[in-house]
């Protein structure tokens, strides 16, 4: 059977930075009053915002399915956010880009 979550070892900065990235990317990427399949999509990554902003460090659980969309997060946010936070978001991006695509 094939592992549908990947751990991501972070601290609690660290996630916080991840939640800020994927939250701000949700929403400017899939805006409320879009289509059906895009509200399923933001929905899902303002869940995985809120679990990264409640993770205290240590393992972080991440959904493979949403690897794609969460490193499009990170490289929007970096992009969009050069001051907040770089290093986290730099790291962030390190680590995922070594999980193996889905």
């Amino acid at each position: 059977m094939r592992q549908r979550s990947v751990m991501l070892e972070a601290d609690a900065s660290q996630a916080s930075a991840l939640a800020r990235s994927i939250a701000a990317y949700a929403n400017a990427a899939f805006p409320q009053g879009g289509s059906e399949c895009a509200q399923v999509s933001r929905e899902a990554l303002l869940e995985t915002a809120r679990a990264c902003q409640q993770h205290a460090g240590g393992e972080l659980t991440l959904r493979k399915r949403q690897l794609g969309l969460i490193r499009a997060a990170l490289r929007w946010y970096a992009q969009e956010h050069p001051d907040d936070a770089p290093n986290h978001v730099a790291e962030l991006r390190q680590a995922l880009e070594r999980q193996p695509p889905r």
